[in-house]
Order: C-alpha cells, then structure tokens, then sequence
C-alpha cells in the first residue's frame, strides 16, 4: 500500500471544530498544497507527518473554518479602516461630543503628516443615538478640532454625515444652496445657515468634492485595506455587496496585482448595468476575485424609519406623516424586471429587503420569474436582511428557495431602538428572525453589513447566539436565539452554500481548501455573554497566514494610519478650495463609490 501524501502542516493541541455534521470535532488537521488532506484523531492524522511537514502547536486556542462573508461592503470597510474610529463602545471609544473630539485630536495627531498633505480629515462610524447629547455634532464643535482643514465625519448609517466650516465650503454649501432633490443640507434654528449636517445626496453629491484627489489609485487603497480589515476578523472570504461597474474595474485591477489576500466576491447592482453583470459574472475566482451575481435594492434603513412596512412604524422620531410606513426605493416594475431577468439569465440575484412590505414584493417577484423559469430556484437566491418579517413569509421564501441571510447583529446595536422606537415590544422581538428559520429546517446566514460596524465575527456570533441589546441588556427575541454551533454553521458552511463553494469552503473535511480562523478560545465552552470577547489571533488563507494578532494586543482594529493612501494623492497638496477642475476628474468615479458606500448602514 502506497505511502500516505505527506502534510506541509499539520494543526493540532486545541479544540478543533469543523462544521461537518458527521464530525463536528476533531484532534488534528494536515494540509498540503493549501487543501486539506486529513481531518479527524490525532492518531490517523499523524500518519500524514514527513520529514518537512511543520506541526503547528494551537496551544489550546480553537481551530474553526475561515469566516465566509454573508454579506458586507469591503470599499466602504476600507474608508473606514482609513479613518478616524468614531464608533460608540464597544467597537469605539465615542461616547459624547467631547470624546469624539479627542478621538478626532488624536488621529489627527498620529497622522499629522498625511494630513498636512492631503488637507483632510475623515471620521467615521458616529451615531447621534448613541452620543450623551442625543444629537449631530454641529459645524462649529467640529471647529474646535480643525477650523482650516475641512474635516468630515460619516454617519454609521453612511447615509448622512457632519461637515466643519472649511468642509462645508470645499463642499460649496452655505446659506445660499437649496437642498437637493433626495436630500437635505441642515440648517441653524430660524435661518438658513447650515449647521454642519448633511443628509443623503446631499451627503453623497459633495463627496466628489472632498475624494476628487484621491482618483482610482485611492480606491485601490480603499480596496486592499478593507480586505484586510475583513481578514483581521477571520474572513477568507469577503464580499462587495453593492457595486458597479467602474467599482469592479479597480477590483479587478487590485486583485491582478496581488492586493487580496482573501477571496472577494462582488455584486454588481442590476439596475445599473445588466449587461455588464451577465458579461462579467463567474463561477470561478481571477486572482481571488469574481463577480458572484447581481445585487437588488427594494427599500432602505430600519433604524433609520426607511425600510418599508405593512403598517406604520411605532413610534417616530422626527417629523413625519401620520401613518408613516417608509417607501420604496425601486419601483415594482423594477423589482419585477430585475429577477425576471436574473431568472432568465441563470444569475443568482442577492436581495435588500428589510421591510414586510419589501418582501411581499420580493415573493411575488421570485413566484412570477418562477413559475416561468422553473430552474431559478436553483439558483440560490438570497434574502439581505430581512430585519422585519411575518412568519408566513418565512413559508413563502422557503418553497421558493430563497436563502435568509439575516442581520442578528441589529439586536446588539439597536435592539433597543426597535423594541422602543420603530416596530415596537412585540414585533420587535422577531427582528432577524432566525428562530422561525430554524422551525422551518431552512438555512441561514448571519452578516455584519460592514462598515455599520466592524467585520467583527464574534461580534456577529454573539449577537446570533445572546441576542442581548447594548444598552439595556434586554434579551431581543428569546425564541430567536440558537446554539453556538448553528450559529457558527451560519457563518460558515452556510454562507459558503449560498455563494455556491460549500464543496471547497465551510467546513474542515478532505479536500476542502485549508481556510482557517484560530480563536483565543473555544466559543462552544464559555459563558454566552463573553463570546464577543474572544479574538480572532489568527487567519490562514489556503494553508498561508494572512493576519496573525500580535501579542498583547488587545483587538484586532490597528490604530487607523492614512499612510497608505499619501501615494494615492501623487504628493500634491489637495485643493483646500474644491475648484470644479479638481472635482470633475473623478466625479463619476467617485459618485460609484458614494452609492457603494450608502448601499451599507441597512
């Protein structure tokens, strides 16, 4: 009998679990080639042990699957790996107007350099509903950090953002402008003085302004540091889950150069350009890179009283019309063109549905296309969000086939806006509704919809499996919660089976490619409430190290440092004046990557 192969490296000396229902623990694995070539005792897997082969001692730590990305934007994760963290704690330190300055202070102090040459200064992450004042920073607090330098702070929502004096003005904006269509430029009480913040368009049409410097050897930065952000947390696999096609251009560009080290699957979205995306789609990665299918937008934010309901929101806050249920986003012709097409064309087509309204839409959509194009079930269509459900829908997705990749970490975030603000108590309490899906024997995934908040994949695992909102600490769904290991499996094997790689990703089985992620601890054996404390100190793309936590660090987000993005702006100072000459340049570019970047904060 021939030899066994023998192993480049063989893991082992720690929990080892594998998301194979036949075997879901494991003493040892051995690799060779970036695959898996054994898998179970250590007995057996040691046969596999050669002269060369590297034991790789896991010192107790816990060997799972890489982490495949369900759902997520890695262009607008790099803008966010660039900037100042202005996150609320746990992922940030922002907790009032007065922290938030300081944090400003203190990156603009560790990147003093790069700020003098670029004039700017970004932040991102900051949310009014978590800050002590309970309101937007205005122009003039911005002030106090920079007045000359325009300096602009981005909306966890990414659908707004605050501007201080010298921005406003690179922006163009004073008491003069008229709000544009779709948006609103806010103003000081009784004039029309903006006050700093900008809604929407008007947040998006300035951003050619500020990023019209940066040109496409920017956005490249933007792309390599957002999947290295996304492998900080475990992710072998990331994804760019609304784009177009100029975004996928610099994608493809990236990856030709070697600038991903994890695989990135990409969604163009199908009301921009359909012929790109049926050109371009694959099954199979370039450089690890490929557009997976298409991408689908019905409605908008829950959170932000956007996503479209049967029934009006609970209990508004703002000024809005009696019986408010929010709007749709794309006509239902649209939505009904869009999968009809996908159905016709054999593309898998990824859905942003959050509210019932939006998915009595999605359902009659995927039934029409169906019942003409049976085969479009097998397709693997995906449900994004999914925030606001009936229980009968749950019925309806699952005999047509459609995946739920749902959001549980909304329940950790605002859990308590839900139950107190936009659905109420009772509704509230099914928000990603993975109990139901589980009752139904469906699969499902968990995402994080980065750069809301971090790629954070214990962050993700927590939320599906406590369900514990932040800031009361109320349970959002008892009957919601799973296990740890389904939990996991939804990052995992399932997500890889709904990109349609559950026969090389997902599990640790014979054959599947060496994608691994080591935890500080073993998730299935600790206190539920101290999983998001656990830490991803390693990532292994294919049997290479990508990201490994150095010791004694305490998380895997790096201090942010805009160095890298100093080449991107060919060592000229940007025009603190925002002429139209530097803007029109990249104008197109940069209005792309302002819709990619609002296709987030759902």
């Amino acid at each position: 009998m021939a030899a066994p192969q023998s192993a480049d490296f063989i893991w082992s000396g720690g929990p080892i679990l594998t998301m194979n229902d036949k075997a879901m623990r494991a003493d040892a694995v051995a690799v060779a080639g970036g695959k898996i070539i054994a898998v179970g005792k250590s007995r057996e897997v040691m046969k596999f042990k050669g002269p060369t082969t590297q034991l790789v001692d896991l010192k107790g730590q816990t060997l799972v699957p890489g982490f495949v990305d369900a759902h997520g934007h890695i262009f607008g994760g790099g803008l966010q790996a660039l900037s100042a963290n202005l996150l609320a704690p746990p992922d940030g330190e922002v907790k009032d107007i007065a922290s938030l300055q300081q944090t400003l202070r203190e990156w603009v102090k560790k990147n003093a350099a790069a700020v003098e040459k670029t004039q700017l200064i970004l932040g991102f992450g900051y949310d009014n509903a978590q800050l002590k004042e309970l309101r937007h920073p205005t122009k003039e607090e911005l002030d106090e950090v920079s007045k000359d330098i325009p300096l602009l702070i981005v909306h966890q929502s990414a659908h707004l953002a605050t501007a201080n004096s010298a921005m406003l003005k690179v922006m163009g904006y004073d008491a003069n402008t008229k709000d544009p269509a779709g948006g609103v430029i806010q103003r000081k009480p009784g004039t029309n003085e903006p006050n700093g913040t900008i809604e929407e368009t008007a947040f998006s049409n300035g951003l050619p302004v500020v990023l019209g410097r940066v040109g496409p050897e920017g956005l490249k930065t933007f792309a390599r540091e957002g999947a290295k952000l996304w492998a900080r947390f475990g992710y072998t696999t990331a994804e760019e889950g609304r784009t177009t096609p100029p975004i996928v251009a610099i994608m493809k560009q990236v990856a030709a150069e070697g600038g991903f080290a994890n695989d990135v699957n990409a969604y163009p979205d199908v009301l921009v350009d359909r012929a790109f995306i049926k050109a371009n789609q694959s099954n199979t990665y370039t450089n690890r890179f490929r557009v997976a299918g298409a991408k689908l937008t019905i409605d908008g934010s829950p959170q932000g009283f956007t996503a479209w309901r049967d029934q009006p929101y609970y209990k508004l806050v703002g000024n809005y019309p009696e019986g408010y249920s929010g709007y749709a986003a794309a006509s239902a012709e649209d939505v009904m063109g869009a999968v009809h097409w996908a159905a016709e064309n054999g593309i898998q087509i990824i859905t942003h549905s959050n509210g019932e309204r939006a998915s009595d839409l999605l359902i009659a959509s995927h039934k029409a296309a169906q019942a003409r194009f049976p085969q479009a079930k097998a397709l693997r269509p995906v449900l994004i969000h999914g925030q606001f459900l009936r229980e009968d829908q749950l019925d309806s997705y699952k005999a047509l086939g459609v995946i739920p990749s749902l959001f549980p970490m909304h329940t950790f975030y605002w859990g308590d806006w839900h139950l107190d603000h936009t659905v109420g108590p009772q509704a509230g309490m099914n928000i990603s509704p993975t109990g139901w899906a589980r009752k139904r024997g469906m699969i499902f995934s968990s995402h994080h919809d980065a750069p809301v908040a971090f790629p954070d994949s214990m962050r993700v695992l927590d939320a599906t499996v406590t369900r514990r909102a932040r800031g009361s600490g109320r349970i959002v769904g008892p009957e919601h919660r799973v296990d740890v290991i389904t939990a996991l499996m939804a990052m995992t094997i399932w997500p890889a089976y709904h990109h349609f790689e559950e026969k090389s990703k997902g599990s640790l089985e014979v054959g599947k490619l060496a994608d691994f992620a080591v935890l500080s601890k073993d998730p299935t054996a600790v206190n539920p409430v101290t999983i998001a404390d656990i830490k991803v100190t390693e990532t292994i793309k294919e049997g290479k190290t990508i990201f490994r936590l150095e010791p004694g660090t305490k998380t895997a987000v790096a201090a942010p440092d805009i160095t890298p993005l100093l080449a991107a702006f060919g060592g000229h100072r940007a025009n603190a004046g925002g002429g139209a000459e530097d803007a029109c340049a990249h104008d197109a570019m940069f209005r792309m990557t302002a819709v990619m970047v609002s296709g987030a904060g759902r």
